[in-house]
This record gives structure tokens, sequence and C-alpha cells, in this order.
């Protein structure tokens, strides 16, 4: 995780034409993060632009350099903040036990999947996987407490949880790629309801 500076001294919002809001740094940083992962859930990494993000955060573009360094970095942040928010949305759900296995698997795949497609995008300008392999077992850890409380024992929950998330993660990237068949794929994650 980068390291953020943060002191007293308050920015300044860059919408004309308001009074000048003062926020902190740390607001800041949470402002660019929360609007970056809410551009992408309507358009691409790859399309998404500084002045989208700064648009959205109602900061000053230059800012972003200054607490991220570069747009990549920020994406980085950014895929880790969505891993911590789909890993509290998963470990929220699983002590009330009202999920049946396909209901957890849909909630599953509606947290994880825009993360996966901003890690492929990273993963294509070159950013190493070791990246985000803290986030994914964050994922993972979340995913095997729902095995768990059906009653598994913690190493084949945690088998369970990793093939699951590899299975959604197949469904992101592969059968749009590969043009493989989603019956196939449900099959096969049908199997971890019978074992």
């Amino acid at each position: 995780m980068i390291c953020y500076t943060i002191s007293s001294t308050s920015l300044q919002c860059k919408e004309r034409g308001l009074p000048a809001e003062k926020i902190s740094r740390a607001d800041a940083v949470d402002r660019f993060l929360s609007a970056t992962a809410t551009l992408l859930c309507s358009q691409t990494p790859s399309k998404l632009t500084l002045a989208d993000i700064a648009g959205q955060a109602g900061l000053g573009q230059h800012y972003i350099h200054r607490f991220f360094g570069t747009r990549l970095d920020l994406l980085i942040e950014v895929s880790e903040l969505l891993a911590t928010r789909a890993s509290k949305v998963l470990l929220e759900e699983i002590p009330q036990k009202t999920l049946s296995f396909d209901q957890f698997l849909e909630r599953c795949r509606s947290v994880c999947s825009l993360r996966i497609q901003l890690t492929q995008y990273l993963e294509a300008q070159g950013v190493p996987e070791a990246r985000f392999q803290e986030g994914n077992r964050e994922i993972y850890r979340a995913i095997s407490e729902f095995f768990q409380c059906s009653g598994l024992p913690p190493t084949r929950a945690v088998s369970n949880a990793i093939v699951l998330l590899a299975f959604i993660h197949a469904e992101v990237s592969l059968l749009p790629t590969l043009g493989l068949d989603m019956g196939e794929l449900e099959d096969l994650i049908s199997l971890l309801t019978v074992a």
C-alpha cells in the first residue's frame, strides 16, 4: 500500500462558483479512491482518465499525482479497496446463514467481477501479479467462511473458496475471450455444493 503524508494542511475543492471547501488529505485520498471505484462501474479502466476521476471527486487533478504518483498507482490502490469492500460484504452476510449456495455465488460474482476486470487491466499494463495477492487472499478467506459455516473442515473450506474464486475469474475473463459454454462452467461450480 502506498503511504500518504497526512498533515493538518487542508486542500481546497476545485468546483468553481462554490465556497472553497477545505478537506483533509485523508478525505481527499478517500474521495479519489471512491470516485475511481464509482467510475469503474460504468467505464473500462483503459478509458478512465485522471480528469474523469478528479471531476468525480470534485478535486484538482494534480492532487492525484501528489497522493498516488501515477494513474496506475491509483488503480492499484482501488483494486485493494475493491478487495476490502468485497470481503466486508461477504463476511457481513455469512453470519446470517440465510444464503443458499446459489445466492452466495451470485453475491460473490457481484462483488468480485469489477476487481477481477481491474486487476486484469493492471496486469496487462505490466503491474506484477504479486501486487494483488493480499487482496485475493482477503476475498478467498471471506468466501471460505461461507463453506466453514456450512460444516466443511477449514482446509476443505479454503480449497473450495479458492476454486470458487477461480471459477468467477474464469467467468469474467475466459468466457468472453475463449467462447466457453456457461453451462459447462456452471456444472463445475455445482460440484462445490456436492463436495
